[in-house]
């Protein structure tokens, strides 16, 4: 089997390289506020929270 890709005419797949600097600094900026810090936490235990609960149980054990 073999896979062939064609290019698409005006449109570049490498983004600007001012847009990568200004979304590098809107990431960092981001990841460096109080709201990222605490984001991670208190994701991770409503994951874990979502996954105990019944419902989710339940979901789980109907897509096996």
């Amino acid at each position: 089997m073999s896979t062939i890709t064609v290019p698409h005419a005006g449109h570049h797949h490498e983004a600007p390289v001012s847009h990568n600097a200004v979304a590098e600094f809107v990431t960092s900026w981001y990841e460096a506020t109080p709201a990222a810090i605490l984001l991670r936490p208190v994701g991770a235990f409503l994951k874990a929270w979502f996954h105990a609960t019944p419902v989710s149980i339940a979901l789980r054990m109907m897509s096996h």
